[in-house]
């Protein structure tokens, strides 16, 4: 008894989901699809799940996918696609399918996004990631395949260097592989672009997700990979004989399995183009193989059900149908003995044709094709017919219009459309109104339309026709504006311009020569000549103007002698002199009010470059001769400084703010630390103005002026007897003249003022209010000015 179990392949998700386990994971890709301008593509998730191991909640609103540079892992951004739609899967055989509790949905999401090319515009290339955990831990070929997350990887060129759609394949149907029965099913993708494509197994990348990181978009340039178990690698992940292996060139897939089991398995389709490689996508894939059972349906024999009466029917010597040939157009029916006990799949070219499972097969193109007998009812071996029969269309197919060159060209070009030559008759048409003089196989279109040619085979009758879309773009407006004045003096210059348009570049050219560095609509002119103007637009359709000739008269010969650098406070101004004489000196700007007739005045400029020109105007000849110097006005020095205070014996530092790149000299040197340091100290006996001069390295100077007050210590007496004795009468605090904005404060033990001076011109003599203060202790506050410190404490009266 054959094992009751079935096979499911499908694809391993190449995007982002945040699934908090991955086991109902069974399948999957991502799409990017260009929607018609650089800048904007259709980002799609095509997602196989298992509905029998899903649980509530698994499928998504939404999902995430990460986009990353490929040469530093840069991450660009994530976009949130949102759920599209859900569709069931079929399968070949329900009865097969049954003996496996598996149930298969297509859960779809996708979102037109914006990839700017100016963003964008890397020549390495992108790529969409995302790691998810986990695998099904039936999985035979790998170790610890429920701890073993997968990671779906895309790559994409720069949409700046290259508008692309990435490989898209098609969509797998559920079936089931038996042990020692080969086996083949396809995997060939299609490519928007026609690039060509190549297929490869290889190893699963497992990621860095694990059962505690249900997902993750970590960029890598080599993400861990599948471990595999002993016997098992990528050409051999399913073990057979032949094991599994895929051609590299139709993605077809092949195998004769040796060994029950559930195994999985990578595929990389890769796209070139001109035979350089732009980008690939990665698919992984669970393949399941088991015993079937031994029993299978009669071969079916495959015949025509309808064809039309010019139909050429090849047969084999038993009668058997083995090819059809029929003219485009034409309906071709294939048929096969039909029963309700049996199901179908038709095939072309060893492809499955999606929802052709009943007897009969409309042929819509030229190929090999068969049909595929099972029961409907009953799980057993599938019974391929004995023979193909091939369908032929080629006639047709190959009268095909191709084009000497872009069907998108402009105004004033063409191209040659060519059909195929042979015994056929000819009739072209232009937006379906006929040519009647036009019967040889090439055609010269110059306007926009759809071109079609209708090909009658003189030999069997076939008509095809084809058409081409030619778009012819309009040329340019390449037009230069009359300038005002087409002669003018040397040194001068005459500005062209051009008819402005966004969507223009700008090439001129002077009597033939091209001026590469001129790509702007205006060009200033200083040189006689032809000059052209050469118009490209976006389209790359260019335009010529008609030329314009400008001339430019040599005026007089004039030198002028250079000015040396001046300080903006020179005292003397700057001197003006030019050959031969008679012209005029004017300056720009601030320069106009500085230059009088001849001198040149800084005062009035400010630091600064300044551009002094000299005008002579000779007679006889209206163009004037010119020419310039530059004038630099240097920057005097900045002095900031501060009166100081000092008491008598101590020092003060001068000029704190001193800037490290003057020098500076102090006069007078008394009492200085240094006459010429940038931050002299002071310790004068007298109070003294002294005077700094600052100078710069380039020789400006400028003075300022300081004074250094000198104060002298005060001696406070704590005692004095004012009992008219003559001695020690008055308390006299020496040295408070120096203070003549002093205040003197003195407070009985109640905190009364008893005695207030402002200046202390006379010494207090112990009185208040006319009245003598008996002998006490009172306290006193000193006040001396300024930033001085407040003086206080006890003084004694005694009697």
């Amino acid at each position: 008894m054959a094992q009751r179990n079935t096979f499911l392949f499908v694809l391993m998700l190449i995007g982002v989901i945040h699934w908090a386990s991955a086991s109902h994971i069974v399948g999957g890709n991502i799409r990017l699809t260009v929607k018609g301008t650089p800048d904007l593509y259709t980002l799609s998730l095509d997602l196989f799940i298992d509905e029998q191991n899903s649980r509530a909640g698994d499928i998504k609103p939404t999902v995430k996918l990460a986009v990353f540079r490929r040469k530093d892992n840069l991450k660009m951004g994530e976009f949130e696609l949102p759920l599209l739609r859900q569709d069931p899967l079929a399968v070949s055989n329900q009865a097969c399918a049954q003996l496996r509790p598996l149930k298969l949905r297509m859960v779809v999401y996708s979102q037109d996004i914006e990839l700017d090319p100016e963003r964008f515009d890397d020549p390495g290339g992108y790529y969409v990631v995302h790691g998810v955990c986990c695998r099904s831990g039936a999985i035979d070929n790998i170790s610890q395949a429920d701890e073993s997350g997968m990671v779906f990887h895309l790559e994409f060129p720069s949409p700046k260097s290259l508008i692309n759609s990435s490989p898209a394949f098609s969509v797998p149907t559920g079936e089931y592989a038996c042990k020692g029965q080969p086996f083949t099913f396809s995997f060939k993708a299609t490519d928007a672009d026609g690039d060509q494509l190549t297929y490869a197994i290889v190893t699963p990348y497992k990621g860095f997700t694990s059962q505690g990181i249900a997902f993750d978009n970590q960029p890598s340039s080599a993400y861990p990979m599948v471990s595999w178990k002993p016997g098992f690698s990528a050409t051999n992940s399913v073990p057979g004989s032949p094991a599994l292996k895929v051609d590299g060139e139709t993605g077809q897939l092949t195998v004769t399995a040796s060994q029950v089991g559930l195994f999985v398995f990578a595929v990389i389709c890769e796209e070139f183009r001109n035979g350089k490689w732009i980008g690939s996508v990665r698919r992984d894939f669970q393949l399941a193989v088991v015993d079937c059972p031994t029993n299978t349906p009669p071969a079916p024999t495959i015949a025509i059900e309808k064809a039309p009466e010019n139909a050429r029917i090849g047969k084999a010597a038993n009668g058997t149908i083995t090819s059809v040939s029929v003219c485009q157009g034409q309906g071709v029916t294939l048929k096969t003995e039909a029963s309700p006990a049996w199901s179908f799949q038709w095939q072309r070219d060893g492809q499955n044709l999606p929802g052709d499972t009943t007897a009969t097969l409309v042929i819509k193109e030229s190929g090999n094709y068969t049909v595929i007998k099972q029961f409907r009812n009953t799980c057993g071996k599938p019974s391929p017919a004995q023979t193909s029969v091939k369908v032929d269309m080629s006639e047709a197919e190959k009268l095909k219009l191709s084009a000497s060159g872009p069907t998108t060209f402009c105004e004033g070009k063409s191209i040659i459309l060519k059909a195929p030559e042979g015994n056929y008759a000819y009739a072209w048409f232009k937006d379906d109104r006929p040519f009647p003089g036009a019967k040889e196989p090439d055609y010269q279109p110059h306007e926009t339309g759809e071109y079609k040619v209708q090909i009658t085979s003189i030999t069997t009758g076939c008509v095809v026709t084809d058409s081409v879309l030619v778009r012819v773009k309009p040329k340019p407006q390449a037009s230069i504006v009359p300038p005002a004045l087409t002669t003018a003096c040397s040194g001068d210059t005459i500005r062209l311009n051009a008819i402005t348009r966004p969507t223009y570049t700008y090439q001129w050219l002077n009597t033939g020569t091209v001026l590469d560095q001129q790509r702007d609509a205006v060009l200033a002119v200083t040189q006689t000549g032809h000059y052209v103007l050469t118009v490209t637009d976006t389209n790359q359709c260019q335009a010529t103007s008609e030329e314009v000739l400008l001339q430019f008269k040599t005026a007089p010969t004039v030198t002028m002698a250079p000015l040396s650098a001046i300080c903006e406070n020179a005292t003397a101004r700057l001197a003006l002199s030019a050959e031969p004489g008679g012209g005029t000196f004017a300056g720009l700007g601030r320069a106009a009010r500085a230059v009088t007739a001849l001198e040149f005045d800084p005062s009035k400029t400010g630091p600064g470059q300044y551009v002094i020109t000299y005008t002579l105007t000779m007679p006889g000849n209206t163009c004037p001769g010119r020419t310039q110097q530059l004038v630099v006005v240097l920057q005097a020095p900045a002095i900031t400084v501060a009166d100081a205070t000092v008491r008598r014996g101590s020092e003060v530092q001068l000029n704190k703010n001193s800037i490290d790149t003057l020098s500076y000299y102090w006069t007078p040197s008394v009492g200085l630390s240094s006459p010429v340091a940038a931050r002299p100290f002071a310790s004068p006996d007298t109070t003294t103005t002294y005077r700094v001069r600052a100078t710069t390295p380039q020789g400006c100077q400028n003075t300022a002026r300081l004074t250094v007050t000198v104060m002298t210590p005060l001696f406070i007496p704590d005692a004095f007897t004012p009992n008219n004795d003559g001695i020690n009468d008055n308390w006299v605090i020496r040295g408070i003249s120096d203070y003549p904005d002093c205040r003197v404060e003195v407070y009985n033990r109640w905190g009364n003022p008893v005695f207030v001076s402002q200046g202390y011109q006379q010494p207090w003599d112990g009185r208040s209010e006319g009245q003598d203060l008996p002998p006490a202790v009172y306290q006193y506050v000193i006040k001396p000015g300024g930033s001085q410190p407040h003086r206080s404490g006890s003084l004694l009266i005694t009697r």
